[in-house]
């Protein structure tokens, strides 16, 4: 009886081992600010590279987790200085206004459950992220104060968000997929800013 537990259980291992992939992952990215109640959204574009790791269980459902390195950048046109550190838009401030422009580096983590019938699938869970550096571009609109460019202090270096994404199988080594994910996590320390990334990409198979 040991012997047929043992022999199952290692048939059931070595099937999953067998199924398992990993590969690369490449695509393109726009990103911008949810729920922009202060000053104008701009959405601006970047690009994303990483590698990913397939684990299957049952019935087309498997764990996927993946790495990778993000570069966003965004804008928040039409604010002041006062509105950005105080989370409150005032139409009626004298005070002059800016365009302030954004560009972060990021390590991804995001842990998905995917769900794949078919050629189609789609996946869903938490992304976990490193905000390595953050650079921003603070321009006046009425050209009366010079613009700052530079290194952005007091970010918040560990970010959250919720992935939500769908695809599609082109053949056994390569799909396509667009990916959503919603933030959680405020930019900064200063900052009301939260973001969103809407991601179009493509995965290959190594194995």
């Amino acid at each position: 009886m040991k012997k047929i537990i043992l022999l199952t259980f290692l048939g059931l291992v070595t099937n999953i081992y067998a199924q398992q992939t990993f590969g690369l992952t490449v695509g393109g990215q726009t990103t911008g600010i949810t729920d922009a109640k202060i000053g104008d959204n701009q959405n601006q574009y970047g690009f994303y590279v990483g590698g990913y790791y397939n684990l299957p269980f049952d019935q087309g459902f498997s764990f996927q987790p993946e790495i990778m390195y993000s570069f966003q950048s965004f804008n928040n046109l039409n604010i002041t200085y006062s509105e950005y550190f105080g989370g409150i838009e005032n139409q009626e401030t004298t005070q002059p206004r800016f365009d302030f422009k954004y560009q972060m580096h990021l390590i991804k983590l995001p842990l998905l459950l995917k769900y794949q019938p078919n050629k189609l699938y789609v996946e869903l869970g938490p992304e976990f992220s490193y905000l390595m550096s953050s650079k921003g571009n603070y321009h006046d609109k009425s050209n009366e104060i010079p613009a700052l460019n530079g290194k952005i202090e007091n970010i918040n270096h560990f970010q959250a968000a919720l992935v939500t994404g769908a695809g599609y199988q082109l053949n056994e080594k390569l799909n396509v997929g667009l990916r959503l994910s919603w933030g959680f996590t405020e930019f900064s320390e200063y900052s009301y800013i939260r973001n969103f990334n809407v991601g179009v990409g493509v995965n290959y198979r190594l194995n």
